[in-house]
């Protein structure tokens, strides 16, 4: 089977969409799946698809309405090829006319999402994202330690972990209330590839947070070095419908307090080290200090993990054809 992934593949921008897209590609090479790549915002890159004659093109989107008008012109100058669309971060009108622009499958996270494909006609089918559980896993309070040192961040602290592009509509003005605390240690990673609020970035620092806006090579040692982690976010315009980094803390075994986003609340039930996020952040991070919380948070995340989800998305290849 001939695999075509279009997405966005010309460039090294650290952002979901794109690092879904190069992880999909990533993991069915892993497998022995024969797949090339095709970046959507090169028209010259389109004629690859033709000469590679695929039984399946993958699109790894937003997607946004312009995203699939262009699905749909590049499935009419190859109709044998069925068309599978991944919606990452959809941002679609709900106009009838769309109706006219489905593809043979698209592939879902979040409900609101899904009911609006489902409203124009689309066939769906819900698959999540994927985290590398090979890659992210948990380590030992000696390791721990030693990263720490590595860092240069306090061994005595609670670090309070979250990364992100640094923009206002993440929320991330809730880490300045957190750092208020003399025994929390707030550490925020930016992306260095992306413009950010300087602004924010000023108010976080004097308010005592560590804010780096740097790429790190090692990412998940920075997970393991961290006491949990926090994803504020509300704003469905800010972030993928399952964050990326909630699966890689949690597969650290990391405890996590997250807001009730995209389409976590339809892969978790809170417990064991999973925290939806209260009006009151102090309570939540007071039950999540305690004692008394058992974390499982990898026993949690297992079943997305890369190995499970690349069967499932290979099932969905055999079963379009």
């Amino acid at each position: 089977m001939k695999i075509c992934l279009v997405g966005h593949f010309n460039n090294d921008l650290d952002e979901g969409v794109r690092n879904v897209g190069k992880s999909i590609d990533k993991q069915l090479k892993k497998i022995g799946m024969n797949t090339i790549t095709v970046d959507i915002t090169s028209i010259f890159d389109w004629k690859k698809i033709k000469d590679f004659n695929p039984n399946i093109i993958h699109f790894v989107l937003t997607p946004t309405l312009n995203g699939l008008i262009v699905a749909k012109t590049i499935s009419i100058i190859n109709p044998k090829s069925k068309i599978i669309i991944s919606a990452i971060h959809p941002s679609i009108p709900k106009w009838r006319i769309l109706k006219l622009l489905k593809p043979d499958l698209i592939l879902v996270q979040a409900s609101d999402s899904e009911k609006i494909f489902k409203s124009l006609g689309y066939r769906t089918k819900v698959l999540y994202n994927w985290v590398d559980v090979d890659k992210f896993k948990n380590v030992d309070q000696v390791t721990k330690i030693r990263l720490r040192k590595k860092y240069k961040l306090p061994i005595d602290k609670f670090i309070i972990l979250h990364l992100a592009s640094l923009k206002r509509e993440r929320n991330l003005d809730i880490f300045k209330k957190l750092q208020k605390d003399e025994d929390n240690q707030v550490v925020i990673i930016g992306r260095e590839n992306e413009d950010f609020d300087k602004k924010l970035k000023v108010e976080l620092e004097e308010s005592g947070c560590i804010v780096w806006i740097k790429h790190f090579e090692r990412i998940e040692e920075i997970y393991n070095l961290s006491d949990c982690y926090i994803f504020p976010t509300k704003n469905k315009k800010a972030c993928i419908e399952t964050p990326l980094s909630v699966l890689e803390a949690m597969a650290c075994n990391l405890p996590v307090v997250t807001t009730k986003y995209g389409a976590l609340t339809r892969m978790f039930q809170e417990g064991n080290g999973m925290f939806f996020l209260s009006n009151n952040i102090d309570n939540s991070i007071k039950q999540l200090k305690s004692n008394n919380n058992e974390i499982k948070t990898r026993e949690k995340v297992l079943k997305y993990s890369n190995h499970q989800i690349t069967s499932k998305l290979r099932e969905t290849y055999d079963f379009i054809q």
